[in-house]
């Protein structure tokens, strides 16, 4: 729904620019300066063609374009004679300055359009020195157009959010019911196998067999979904060590590179040394994505941000994006970048992970986790 309103406002900037273009042509001899208007409206048609070609969409590009339609604005007096003023005269931007407003709402939500639609409303005031009916007509139109917009947008927004985690609980049964098949055809057959075999050979063969059917058992509590197998003496070892606590800083700076900017608290932000290992793993592969998939020249952003309860690691990136069908789709392509090297081990925490990306906007992938974690069984 939000790129359907960035293409939406692709088409209407332009033909806007040209509509208003035609309401100056119509009024040019009665201007006291109509190169003024030349100018005003040059840049407007220059703006709304390069954004065909530019598609990012951020806060930057919003401040640009409102700040275009204030000087519009604020340029009729210059254009225009007082008394057309005071007749209530179109200014130089006329509808085009509304798509500012709807911009600002597609971008930053109902905050974003109801600020823009409150700046262009000031500018409409001073523009005409005394408030009209037909002024406070148009500004009450801004603020809806601003709201009900950016009103939309967060509630696509939201269901979009909550349209994610259901795919990625639907992408994480399919991904266990994968390994559950590879793991019995193979590994368990073989597990079994050595078993048997162990037990009717006897001697040191029967303590092989004892091992093979202690791992049997783990891997399919691990398959059925009511345990995990014993990941070995790293795993071990973190265990052994729960309870206590470790400066996170010092794993997340420990990634940064010239391409990779990390940014954390001036405090020590102390966590159960397990949660380290993990939160330092899901970043390493979030890393590890931008490396491969988001285009040569990327950069990343790191941010670690946090309180007593939990905290946040933001990873941005102003690589080319996907669809954000595409990253839920990964596991099905053999990629568990994004199943299991992130996502699964941030849930294993107790925490969330959420993925926000479209073509040619990079990709934001933001991680909650709480400072301590539970004992499993």
């Amino acid at each position: 729904m939000v790129e359907s309103f960035h293409r939406g406002l692709d088409v209407y900037r332009p033909l806007a620019a040209l509509y208003a273009a035609w309401l100056a042509w119509q009024r040019h001899e009665t201007m006291v300066r109509p190169w003024v208007a030349v100018v005003v409206l040059a840049v407007m048609l220059a703006w709304s063609v390069g954004l065909l070609f530019y598609r990012r969409r951020t806060i930057g590009v919003v401040v640009v374009e409102v700040s275009i339609a204030v000087a519009g604005v604020l340029a009729t007096l210059l254009a225009e004679t007082p008394e057309s003023i005071a007749a209530g005269q179109f200014t130089l931007p006329t509808i085009w300055a509304a798509g500012s407003v709807a911009g600002g709402a597609v971008v930053a939500g109902a905050r974003g359009g109801l600020i823009a639609a409150a700046v262009i409303a000031i500018v409409d005031l001073i523009e005409v020195g005394r408030p009209t009916q037909t002024t406070i007509h148009n500004i009450v139109l801004l603020v809806l157009l601003g709201g009900l917009i950016g009103l939309a947008v967060d509630l696509a927004r939201r269901g979009l959010e909550g349209e994610e985690q259901v795919l990625l609980e639907r992408e994480r049964l399919h991904e266990r019911e994968r390994i559950a098949r590879v793991v019995h055809d193979g590994v368990l057959q073989s597990l079994a196998y050595i078993h048997r075999r162990g037990e009717d050979i006897g001697g040191e063969a029967a303590d092989l067999a004892a091992i093979a059917a202690e791992q049997e058992r783990s891997l399919r509590r691990f398959v059925s979904g009511t345990g995990a197998p014993d990941a070995g003496g790293a795993v071990a070892d973190l265990r052994a060590a729960h309870g206590e606590e470790t400066d996170l800083r010092i794993a997340l700076t420990a990634r940064e590179r010239p391409d990779v900017t990390v940014a954390v608290p001036a405090d020590p932000v102390l966590v159960d040394v397990l949660v380290a290992h993990e939160v330092d793993a899901a970043l390493a592969a979030a890393l590890d994505n931008v490396d491969r998939h988001a285009g040569p020249g990327a950069r990343a952003w790191v941010l670690l941000e946090g309180d007593s309860s939990g905290l946040e690691v933001t990873i941005r990136d102003d690589g080319v994006g996907a669809q954000l069908g595409d990253v839920f789709d990964a596991a099905d392509r053999g990629r568990l970048g994004v199943s299991s090297s992130i996502r699964g081990r941030i849930e294993d925490l107790g925490g969330t992970v959420t993925w926000t990306t479209r073509p040619g906007g990079g990709c934001v992938v933001r991680m909650t986790i709480p400072r301590t974690v539970k004992e499993r069984a």
